[in-house]
């Protein structure tokens, strides 16, 4: 059953309401009257390796009975997105016996907020002695009844997962239907008439009996509570993993054999590629550097550059192209398209690739064949393979580095480019190699990292694994073990093979490898590892990173007595033209190399000494400076709305905007700030621009007031990876027009507290007091003692 916000308004005194989100969200952002707290992570733990299984009936019941709930309550369960979380709750509740009557909330809490009364008071129940009393016939399918469905006329085989991964791979015969499907723009199930509709597409009609899977609990329970909800009376779902099935089933994934196929087919234009090689191929063109975007018919290129280090002639060629070819058509905007950056764009990411827009198929041959003849490549710069391996752009240049790493990223790459085996893991996976004293490589957010070392005069690296962002973040476990250089594409390869053997190819959600070390353990890991490799395991020796850096930005001195100068490029953006200006610039006065950044700068090195002043008088350093201020040095920002399909907000030129204007103002007020203040906006929930790594992060997110859909931002203060400390999300829909005076009012507080720095400050700062200066501006006066 589905309640609406009001009919849960008039039912307060007889239902138990349950709120699944976050224990944090509940207690400091509010929840409906009366509501207890149950965090949906207690009931399933989102970094398991076994996704979709229900927890035990005993653990369940003893979370319950904490929360003051009898099994005769008629339970109403809400979460903070569109029911998906609390129907896996209530379908938990079912499975385990609950006797009440179950619903949702149709909504979420946003929804019931808009136009209902919250509180932060958390009630006074008394803990029940609650028992699980399973039911005989519970609607579970089994492996059988999953093939069965299949196969039958009169049952029909469901996906519940999203679109794109059911592309990706399915089993045979089965329908997609994932619950975005069924839910509206705002927040709430669609009209019955339109769900119907959408059922009757698919075949699911009630004379049929439906069989659910997903691996992704909370997918599948929402599209039941839905069927259950219109009266579909044959309805099970399958808790198992069917990963070997759907790896059998996954169409061929070889990077050189896709391309060749593009290449033959490119001429003939998007609807012929997609004809001839079938309607997934969109997803599966990752694996060559291509990602379909927003816009029909046009694609994202991306080129990998391994460690960031691309010769001038390679960066020209870059250049040129985006010129060239990174153009939008007349229907979209022409040389106008873009009131910032205009057209003929490019963007340096924070894995030191560089991607560009509007590109068609037709082009994509001829593009292939000039980045060959300099020695570039797309292939498998996106999609489930080894991605673009990231190292410090600085290495074999910084004077204080602990050893010269640069090459290392090149042998990885080489490794893995064109293999088969290597070209469908069941997620991307992301290395980080560095000889740095600083950790600007990040290893502690990558699948696998690389640090300096040094054993019994022997240089070489620390070893951590699992570390990553998106939902779930998490710090890379140190494995404790001492490797040469040598060892390391050897043990990159055992890592992607592990990942292979015990991950995930179903469930996007948690089958990124950071979850399978979890699950697993430090110890289970470095055991698996060292069974696949002929590496020999010792123990770890002197660490030797001292210090983290955010960025290159200004001149620098190099080991050999030259500098290297670091220029900042706001968002990463830059027009084609200015990116070949710059690879002449390189050969002029550098040593004929464009190095690119984690943080979307640019590095030119081997500029001799009497050389900087001219190289700084340079009118393309008027626009990308190596003393940018505080802001503009700190941007970081993603793809967000203007291309990307799941962007809601839009990033490049808000960030842009907002980083001129908040250094207009630095200039003229009378504030202390760091040199740096990182602001890393992404346009969505995921982490391209890695929000959690910013002194404030912020998530784009659509919400919903009196006057309709608007755009906001979830505030995140004091993400510090030199103190391994993700930012803490203080607040949600924060209204996207407002966050620029938030910033100016946060900054000017921490300049006042006199902190050591800005994540040191909202570290030691209450909680309920940043969000009520991020939400209103208002700041906590200290109170005086009596």
């Amino acid at each position: 059953m589905f309640l609406s916000p009001g009919e849960l308004r008039d039912r307060l005194g007889d239902v138990t309401v349950v709120d699944v989100r976050p224990a944090a969200d509940y207690e400091e952002m509010g929840h409906v009257p009366g509501a207890v707290n149950v965090p949906f992570e207690s009931i399933r733990d989102p970094g398991s390796v076994t996704p979709g299984m229900l927890p035990e009936p005993d653990e369940f019941a003893a979370l319950l009975g904490e929360a003051g709930v009898d099994p005769d309550d008629d339970l109403v369960a809400y979460d903070g997105d569109r029911g998906v979380y609390a129907a896996r709750f209530l379908v938990t509740a079912a499975v385990c016996g609950h006797r009440g009557d179950l619903a949702v909330l149709d909504g979420d809490y946003a929804v019931w907020r808009e136009t209902h009364d919250v509180e932060t008071a958390t009630p006074d129940r008394s803990v029940t002695d609650y028992a699980a009393d399973p039911p005989s016939d519970p609607p579970i399918a089994d492996r059988t009844d999953v093939q069965a469905a299949a196969e039958a006329d009169d049952a029909v085989l469901v996906d519940t997962r999203t679109a794109a991964e059911y592309a990706e791979s399915h089993i045979p015969g089965a329908v997609q239907l994932g619950w975005e499907d069924l839910v509206g723009d705002d927040r709430r199930l669609k009209p019955r008439e339109a769900i119907e509709s959408i059922l009757a597409d698919r075949g699911l009609t009630r004379d049929r009996s439906i069989v659910l899977y997903c691996n992704t609990a909370r997918r599948l329970s929402h599209t039941y509570a839905v069927l259950r909800e219109l009266g579909y009376g044959d309805v099970s779902f399958y808790e198992g993993s069917l990963t070997d099935w759907i790896r059998a089933e996954a169409p061929e994934w070889d990077p050189v054999g896709l391309q060749e196929r593009v290449r033959d087919l490119a001429e003939g234009g998007f609807e012929r590629v997609v004809g001839e090689l079938g309607d997934d191929v969109l997803n599966r063109l990752k694996l060559i550097g291509l990602y379909h975007q927003k816009q029909e018919g046009y694609f994202m290129l991306r080129t990998k550059v391994p460690g960031g280090d691309l010769t001038a002639e390679q960066a020209r060629t870059i250049g040129e192209v985006a010129d060239e070819f990174a153009r939008a058509p007349e229907e979209y905007g022409g040389v106008d398209q873009n009131p910032e950056f205009g057209d003929g764009f490019l963007d340096v990411t924070t894995r030191q690739d560089v991607q560009m827009h509007w590109i068609e198929i037709e082009d994509v041959p001829e593009i292939w064949d000039r980045y060959e003849a300099v020695g570039l490549t797309t292939l498998q710069a996106c999609g489930n393979s080894v991605r673009n391996v990231v190292g410090c752009p600085a290495a074999g240049l910084d004077a204080d580095e602990a050893m010269d790493v640069d090459g290392i990223a090149d042998e990885i790459t080489d490794r893995f480019l064109g293999d088969r085996k290597y070209g469908n893991l069941p997620r991307k996976l992301k290395v980080s190699v560095t000889g740095c004293r600083e950790n600007c490589a990040r290893a502690q957010i990558n699948d696998l990292g690389f640090l300096p070392a040094r054993k019994d005069g022997r240089e070489g690296f620390h070893v951590v694994v699992g570390g990553g962002l998106s939902d779930g973040p998490r710090m890379a476990t140190d494995l404790d073990v001492f490797v040469e250089p040598d060892d390391v594409v050897e043990l990159v390869e055992a890592t992607a093979d592990l990942f292979i053997e015990y991950g995930s190819y179903l469930d996007t959600a948690v089958n990124r490898l950071r979850f399978l070390v979890e699950e697993l353990g430090t110890e289970r890991v470095r055991e698996e590892l060292d069974e696949r490799t002929d590496v020999a395991f010792e123990p770890a020796g002197e660490g030797l990173t001292e210090d983290y850096r955010g960025d290159h930005v200004g001149v620098h001195e190099q080991a050999d007595g030259g500098r290297y100068v670091g220029l900042n490029v706001p968002t990463g953006r830059m027009l084609g033209s200015e990116f070949a200006e710059l690879a002449d610039l390189a050969d002029e006065y550098g040593d004929g190399e464009v190095r690119l950044s984690l943080n979307q700068n640019v590095l030119l090195p081997g500029v001799a000494v009497e050389d900087v002043p001219d190289l700084r008088a340079e009118p393309l350093l008027d626009r990308y400076e190596p003393d940018p201020g505080p802001f503009a040095r700190g941007i970081v920002s993603c793809t967000g709305r203007e291309f990307c399909s799941y962007g809601v907000v839009e990033t490049k030129n808000r960030a842009i905007r907002w980083a001129r204007a908040l250094d207009e103002w630095a200039a003229d007020a009378d504030v202390a700030l760091p040199e740096a203040v990182r602001i890393h906006m992404s346009g969505c929930s995921a982490s391209c621009a890695q929000p959690q790594l910013g002194d404030v992060g912020l998530r784009g997110e659509t919400y919903r007031d009196e006057t309709g859909s608007r755009e906001g931002f979830d505030v995140g203060l004091g993400g510090d990876l030199g103190r391994e400390r993700f930012a803490d999300w203080v607040a949600t829909a924060v209204p996207a027009e407002t966050v620029p005076d938030r910033v100016r009012e946060l900054l000017v507080a921490y300049a006042d507290a006199d902190a050591e720095d800005f994540a040191a400050w909202t570290n030691g700062a209450p909680d309920d007091d940043l969000a009520r200066l991020v939400r209103t501006g208002e700041r906590t006066e200290p109170q005086e003692a009596d």
